[in-house]
């Protein structure tokens, strides 16, 4: 059978940025809470984005999504479920009408135990990046500032037009 895709474009079947990116998470996330649970600390890696953030004080969720880079519904399910463990509350904004998020003494004293586990994270990371000779980090970070100056749908119209041959190979942005 012959592939009716050009040579240049990748198989259906290949694995697209989105699943990998899922299962690096997902390992990351599972080796953390096994490490987590053997030094005896009861926390979720989802919760780490939000303890690290909220460590200088109440935020609103608009806050903690813009300091923290999660999405406002990963920060909602988080919330409920820190409130649910006691680490979490919400409170009343600075302007009176607003919510804000919280630490509890509870999940103040987990974020203080977290802080050394971080710091062996990162370290982990940094061996990470060595062992597969890639800065990851960078890569990534990169790799979201180019999709916040131009998102994925414009990205995906564009290579659509492309193979259509309605468009330059190159653009250059604004």
């Amino acid at each position: 059978m012959i592939n009716p895709l050009p040579a240049t474009s990748p198989a259906p079947e290949a694995k697209g940025l989105g699943a990998i990116l899922r299962h690096l998470v997902e390992l990351l996330d599972r080796g953390s809470e096994a490490h987590y649970r053997s030094a005896g600390l009861n926390t979720r890696a989802r919760y780490t984005p939000l303890l690290r953030t909220l460590g200088d004080g109440p935020l609103t969720v608009n806050e903690l999504r813009e300091r923290a880079g999660v999405t406002q519904g990963a920060i909602s399910q988080a919330v409920k479920l820190m409130e649910a463990e006691g680490l979490a509350r919400r409170i009343a904004g600075d302007d009176g009408r607003s919510r804000a998020v919280a630490l509890t003494p509870k999940g103040a004293g987990l974020r203080a135990s977290l802080v050394p586990q971080w710091r062996a994270r990162l370290r982990a990371i940094d061996e990470l990046e060595d062992e597969i000779g890639a800065p990851l980090r960078e890569i990534l970070d990169s790799a979201i500032e180019a999709l916040e100056r131009k998102g994925f749908d414009r990205r995906i119209l564009d290579a659509e037009a492309r193979e259509a041959g309605s468009v330059p190979r190159k653009e250059t942005l604004p």
